[in-house]
């Protein structure tokens, strides 16, 4: 396992995006920056075709301080778009290429935003009619006369979150209701940056196979991380694990950041190809990844053993922070991970933290204070080893949710940031672990679950690939336990043997009382598991009487 060093971005003003890149372009002019298999682009060519953006967006009748919208999909055409809108003090608004049009129209109409980049050799069809006259003019070198708007429209709405000290807009993954807007700006990005760059090992010139979407905050980082200290970005538009897996055995790859679902698939695929010593055996002599950067989702401490023991040279990074955030609040560095995984690490440069209690009370400005991590806004100590919120108070703060400010009052606390994690330490070595959402609690009978616990106990089970615990609606408990269980390659495992595993490592009410096997675990947009699909699909099954001695078993 490579453990290079940390280099440390500098402190340079001015802290923008635009600047930072800028400065890369002309330091690293000559070295490959970006590479997705059609087009190859270093540093210097990125510089330039991001000013030559930069000029059509002002011939275009871009404002300073105005939203821009950008198809992305991870090609290289995304990074120098977004360069461009930066340079011309736009705020970047990343919208996949494969969200339908009504989803572009609507996100266009929350930001205000009446301009649309894009690369036009993978400009999607289905958008054709919210692009056109009525809509959003695409411009990569073909640049209608915006006038006062669309073609001479009216000026849209912009929120009063947005300006020209913004740098981006990510939109959250909508778990638990409508997607919000989460603002974030140069300063905050550009600092945040410099601390995660200060931990993890993002050393100068190393090579990133990047797999995560730019509409996602944990794709953003590590891509402008990756830019920042001259490495080469590969950028990857469509994940599939086997692809994924040759490119890293055809040369060595510093670096790769995925979701547990990612890694889910990896190891499914290493487990049940036909030539899986041959693919390990060239894993090991590239080295690739060096290191697997895990985020978006707590990352099951069985799951990341099995690619540990089954790809000993590639250590793992495991980070969890928030959007709202800018990310990476706590990280669990490679050189520790083997020991403390199943935690979430240490805080970043710049974060501190407390463990709220149920119930805490205050929430003024300075009803914080200075009390202990354990203990509540009102300085009300939680029980050593008990779950609470987790807050995070820090200077990398949104700006706030996109024109919604009763929603970004509801989230903080004074100074602090109310993440919705139930969290507690470690009773041997006082480590943060994560318990769950406050959100996606079960409640059974009147007992609260954690899905993440159960899901934890069924992760280090020799024939599981992925496990999702879910509530099923119950007219008698409320609520009834279900698990989604993902089995590896050739593995049918039982009921009855499931269920044993369950009560030898978990009280008797939190063991699942049915389980289902299915192919694979439902995906959200991001990479992350969709627990309400998960919910609707063990609900389905629900209505169907168990095989005696036998899981459920079908296509999630």
């Amino acid at each position: 396992m490579r453990a290079p060093a940390a280099t440390a971005l500098a402190d340079t003003a001015p802290r923008r995006l635009d600047a930072l890149l800028g400065r890369a372009c002309a330091r690293f002019a000559d070295r490959v920056a970006l590479d997705d298999g059609e087009d190859v682009l270093d540093y210097r060519t990125l510089g330039e075709r991001g000013h030559g953006i930069a000029a059509a967006l002002t011939r275009a009748g871009h404002r300073r301080g105005e939203p821009v919208l950008v198809a992305v999909d991870n090609r290289c055409g995304d990074l120098v778009c977004e360069l461009g809108a930066w340079t011309a003090g736009a705020v970047v608004v990343p919208v996949h290429r494969d969200s339908p049009a009504p989803v572009l129209r609507s996100t266009a109409e929350r930001v205000g935003a009446r301009l649309l980049l894009g690369d036009p050799r993978h400009r999607p069809t289905a958008w054709e009619d919210a692009t056109g006259p009525a809509g959003h003019p695409w411009i990569d070198g073909i640049v209608p006369d915006a006038g006062a708007g669309p073609h001479g429209g009216a000026l849209p709405r912009v929120p009063a979150e947005l300006g020209a000290d913004q740098a981006l807009v990510v939109f959250t993954s909508g778990s638990t209701g409508r997607p919000k807007g989460v603002v974030l700006s140069h300063r905050v990005l550009h600092t945040k940056l410099r601390a995660i760059s200060s931990t993890l090992p993002f050393a100068e010139g190393h090579s990133a196979l990047h797999l995560l979407h730019l509409n996602f905050s944990f794709g953003q980082w590590t891509s402008l991380l990756t830019l920042a200290t001259g490495g080469t970005l590969l950028l990857t538009p469509r994940f599939r694990a086997r692809e994924v897996l040759d490119r890293l055995a055809e040369r060595p790859v510093e670096r790769t950041a995925v979701v547990p679902s990612m890694l889910r698939l990896i190891r499914r695929e290493l487990d049940g190809s036909p030539d899986a010593a041959a693919l390990l055996r060239r894993l090991a002599e590239t080295g690739s990844p060096g290191t697997w950067i895990c985020g978006g989702e707590p990352l099951p401490a069985g799951l990341g053993r099995g690619i540990r023991a089954l790809l000993p040279h590639a250590g793992i990074a495991d980070v969890f922070g928030l959007s709202e955030s800018a990310t990476s609040d706590f990280i669990l560095t490679p050189d520790r991970y083997d020991d403390e995984a199943g935690t979430i690490g240490r805080p970043s440069p710049g974060v501190e933290y407390r463990i709220v209690p149920p119930g805490a009370a205050g929430t003024g400005p300075d009803a914080a204070g200075a009390a202990g991590p354990d203990s509540g806004a009102d300085g009300t100590a939680a029980v050593p080893g008990a779950a609470g919120e987790l807050w995070l108070r820090t200077d990398h703060l949104m700006t706030g949710y996109l024109d919604d400010t009763a929603a970004t009052a509801a989230t903080m606390a004074g100074p602090w940031l109310r993440t919705g994690d139930l969290a507690r330490h470690r009773p041997q070595d006082g480590l943060v672990e994560l318990v769950g959402r406050a959100k996606q609690l079960i409640v059974r009978g009147g007992a609260k679950i954690s899905p993440l616990e159960v899901e934890e106990a069924y992760a280090d089970h020799p024939d599981c690939a992925a496990g999702v615990a879910v509530g099923v609606p119950d007219a008698l408990l409320g609520e009834r336990l279900h698990l989604l269980f993902v089995p590896r390659a050739g593995r049918t495992p039982t009921e009855e043997e499931l269920r044993a595993h369950g009560l030898a490592r978990l009280e008797a009410h939190k063991v699942p009382e049915r389980v289902h096997l299915v192919d694979e675990p439902p995906l959200g947009r991001t990479g992350k598991t969709d627990r309400a699909a998960a919910a609707r699909i063990a609900a389905a099954r629900a209505a169907t009487p168990p095989a005696p001695d036998t899981a459920t078993r079908g296509a999630a």
